[in-house]
């Protein structure tokens, strides 16, 4: 979607938004129908069975487009589903890390604790709002980064804490490249191509309803019904693409419960 169309509707509450998608593809048919169609129907007023040369020639594309709709709709569905698991696969490895520490001297095991505990903290309460603008900052790195200097500088001196180690800095790798898969649902997923494509695919099914012959309060009750279904499937599709920007997708739901779980120390949440 256009940049300026998003910085407008990513403020929005989704409510709001669906209500949105829907009341400008309705905006849209209704005019055409109370401004547009008296000229179709100037233009095609001598064609005989209209109704049923506009049936045929628009089952096709309808089947086309609703088929593009339903593809895109289900590709948007699990890319958000994907990056739903991959927060989930990285709060259960941050858990993981947390509890191997034990094996670690106290020192060690307390730094190392502290830095997970602080980078849970810094996820849910400043790094997730973040994305929600389309910014990923960089706290989160940079803890991460503090948090790798203390593991690699730490030189296990018994066969035990050596085994555990490796298994800590297994766990620490595969935590941060599941970060990375999961920082993909801040941008689109949905190339713009396929945005124009459905933006064109609804004009032409905007002009097939109006081709209709029919009583213009029927033409009105149609073309309101088709369009408000139809605004409200590319609103699915436009809420799903970037999982981390809304609440339809991802939340940081698996980090404050590996958080209030594992990491809390007292009542105080």
């Amino acid at each position: 979607m256009p940049s300026w169309l998003l910085d407008i509707l990513d403020p929005l509450p989704l409510p709001t938004a669906a209500m949105y998608f829907s009341l400008f593809f309705l905006a849209v048919a209704w005019t055409g129908v109370i401004f547009v169609r008296p000229f179709f129907r100037l233009w095609l007023r001598n064609q005989p069975r209209l109704n049923e040369v506009v049936g045929y020639a628009s089952s096709g594309f309808y089947l086309f487009y609703g088929l593009l709709l339903g593809l895109l709709s289900v590709a948007a569905f699990s890319n958000a589903r994907d990056i739903s698991g991959f927060a989930g696969r990285e709060a259960a490895e941050l858990v993981t890390i947390y509890r191997s520490t034990i094996a670690y001297p106290e020192a060690v095991r307390e730094e190392v604790r502290y830095l997970l505990r602080d980078y849970t903290v810094y996820v849910v309460d400043r790094e997730w709002p973040s994305y929600e603008q389309g910014r990923v900052p960089l706290g989160g790195y940079n803890r991460l980064q503090a948090i790798r200097e203390t593991l690699l500088a730490f030189e296990p001196p018994t066969r035990t804490q050596e085994i555990a180690h490796a298994t800590v800095l297994q766990s620490f790798n595969s935590m941060v490249n599941l970060r990375q898969q999961r920082l993909a649902g801040v941008d689109p997923s949905i190339p713009g191509a396929l945005w124009y494509t459905v933006a064109i695919g609804a004009l032409i099914t905007v002009v097939f309803l109006l081709l209709l012959d029919m009583r213009i309060g029927l033409h009105l009750f149609t073309t309101g019904l088709i369009t408000t279904f139809l605004g409200l499937m590319v609103f699915i599709i436009y809420a799903q693409d970037r999982p981390l920007r809304n609440e339809v997708g991802a939340s940081a739901a698996p980090f404050v419960t590996a958080y209030e779980t594992v990491m809390r120390w007292d009542d105080t949440p």
